[in-house]
């Protein structure tokens, strides 16, 4: 259905917004996209550059974009320091009219260039759901490829029906907790980006250092131990809007970091980023201990939905996460490369053209 806004003429123009105005559409933007502030994306991406696209000088919605290889192609992309968060800023009151607008004609291949990638990016995100319908009337042609399977669980719903975590699960993490007091001394810390400390971050990437990750080598997906990644987890914290989103809880026995948790608190979801433990208290389960007093936290201070990303659907139904979105990329190509690249895009493995 139209989302009418009377009075509000329909003569929009990409342009390149400044940085106030940025920060001013991320707060008219879903709630759930309240982290896609500009420091987000430069985070992870010193060349980002931001096209937005505006109607009656109002920032409808913007685009912040990386160059990227696809074979012998490049292609713009939207920027973003962590999948499946790769979405782009849109106002949530912006009218299918205005949305059409901006993906059709010559001022968007202009601004997106004639081919443009949005993800890995789950398939329900807020934006993705409106683009989409739009980027079809605009005349591209979209291929998708499906990544992987995300997983959530339904705080809200699993609490209605009886205690969650469980008493057994939590009678269980008291157990493992006793045990591992019997090692030595536990010491238990959670900070937000506004107030850990170097010292924290040292500890998660030990952590990981002495984890099964460490048996990876350099496929190893590490947040603190690689340095790069640590660097842009700080640089998105540098915002101060951004820094209390994130969040960090570390256990440590006579001072030595046994496990941690690390994700991204946005109203009541909860993203899960991380979660980790050190192979030398593996017996006395410390992942366990942590995160389930984390959840059972997070559950007392009212969050609903708890997004577990990818990966191990096995350990996650243990604390009751069901199968949710998929994670997606989808290329939009102008009609006039199509042929061209279509053959390409093809042969990589998984690519469809769904429209």
């Amino acid at each position: 259905m139209e989302r009418v806004n009377e009075g509000r003429e329909l003569a929009g123009r990409w342009v390149q917004p400044e940085r106030a105005a940025l920060e001013r559409l991320t707060e008219t933007a879903d709630p759930l996209h309240a982290f896609l502030r500009p420091r987000w994306y430069e985070a992870s991406h010193a060349d980002v550059a931001f096209h937005g696209f505006e109607n009656g000088g109002r920032l409808i919605a913007a685009f912040p974009l990386t160059q990227r290889k696809m074979g012998p192609f490049a292609v713009q992309e939207v920027a973003g320091p962590y999948w499946p968060f790769r979405s782009v800023p849109l106002a949530q009151d912006a009218t299918d009219a205005e949305i059409a607008a901006m993906l059709s004609g010559t001022g968007a291949r202009e601004a997106l260039g004639k081919a443009w990638r949005l993800g890995p990016v789950q398939d329900n995100d807020p934006a993705l759901q409106r683009l989409l319908p739009a980027a079809r009337e605009g005349g591209w042609t979209i291929f998708r490829r499906a990544i992987a399977q995300s997983f959530d669980i339904d705080v809200a719903t699993l609490r209605e029906k009886k205690p969650w975590p469980s008493k057994s699960a939590m009678r269980q993490t008291r157990n493992y907790a006793n045990r591992l007091a019997r090692i030595g001394e536990v010491e238990y810390r959670h900070a937000t980006g506004a107030d850990w400390t170097a010292d924290d971050r040292d500890a998660m990437g030990e952590i990981e250092a002495h984890s099964w990750l460490a048996d990876q080598g350099s496929d190893a997906d590490t947040k603190f131990l690689d340095s790069h990644s640590r660097a842009m987890w700080e640089a998105v914290a540098e915002d101060p809007v951004l820094a209390p989103f994130l969040f960090c809880s570390i256990v440590r026995v006579d001072g030595t970091p046994a496990a941690f948790t690390f994700g991204l608190e946005i109203g009541a979801i909860r993203y899960q980023i991380a979660n980790n433990f050190n192979e030398r208290f593996k017996d006395c389960s410390p992942g366990r201990i942590i995160l389930t007093m984390n959840y059972a936290d997070a559950a007392e201070r009212g969050i609903s939905t708890i997004n577990w990303g990818a990966g191990d659907a096995g350990y996650k139904a243990r604390y009751g996460a069901e199968p949710a979105a998929e994670i997606v990329d989808l290329l939009f190509l102008d009609k006039g490369w199509t042929e061209q690249l279509a053959a390409a895009i093809l042969t990589r493995r998984g690519w469809h053209r769904i429209s």
